[in-house]
């Protein structure tokens, strides 16, 4: 797991704890208590809206539970750490039963029985089709091969192609001097 200041291991497993023993979340204060029932809600949300993207989730934490986008990301991903992915689940249970049907179809017509072997064929597809089983899914960044830029800061002007002013310390100190004694002297009229 990466290193998050405010989701430490530790309260992913007194989280983790309080969902698996219910006297648990007794034990927890209130803001915790809160996050825990936050947590549940996101999921059963999730649960019931299994097609929608990591986005439209994290509009709903942010409409229904009033908090900011980051921490809407970090409830997001602490669901899936706890109880599981559940529209990839859901995906994968509906490829695994248009298989099944598949599998039904060339049995049926093995079988010789070519009208149902073509309706569990649409069926099939049906189910293909409306869970989105034919768009590949986008694989994962790679956010390990990202190399940061190396900036090295400095104050030549020549740099961004501005030519470096001769003596511009001393002109500075000149000027510095003059204006404070123009300030002094305004301050004590």
């Amino acid at each position: 797991m990466a290193k998050n200041k405010r989701l430490s291991e530790d309260k992913v497993d007194m989280l983790a704890a309080a969902l698996e023993d219910e006297s648990k979340q007794a034990e927890l204060c209130e803001r915790d208590q809160e996050h825990l029932h936050r947590i549940k809600d996101i999921y059963a949300y999730c649960l019931e809206h299994p097609m929608l993207t990591d986005l439209r989730v994290r509009d709903y934490i942010m409409a229904t539970h009033h908090q900011n986008k980051m921490q809407a990301y970090r409830d997001l991903y602490l669901v899936k750490i706890l109880l599981g992915n559940a529209p990839k689940a859901n995906k994968e249970f509906m490829r695994y039963r248009s298989n099944y049907l598949y599998e039904l179809a060339a049995a049926a017509a093995i079988a010789g029985n070519d009208s149902k072997a073509k309706a569990l064929t649409k069926i099939a597809d049906g189910i293909v089709k409306a869970n989105q089983l034919d768009v590949a899914e986008g694989e994962d960044y790679p956010f390990e091969d990202i190399v940061p830029k190396d900036y090295s800061f400095t104050v030549d002007p020549s740099v961004i192609g501005i030519q470096p002013e001769p003596n511009a310390r001393a002109k500075a100190q000149k000027l510095l001097k003059e204006y404070a004694e123009e300030v002094d002297a305004d301050g004590t009229d």
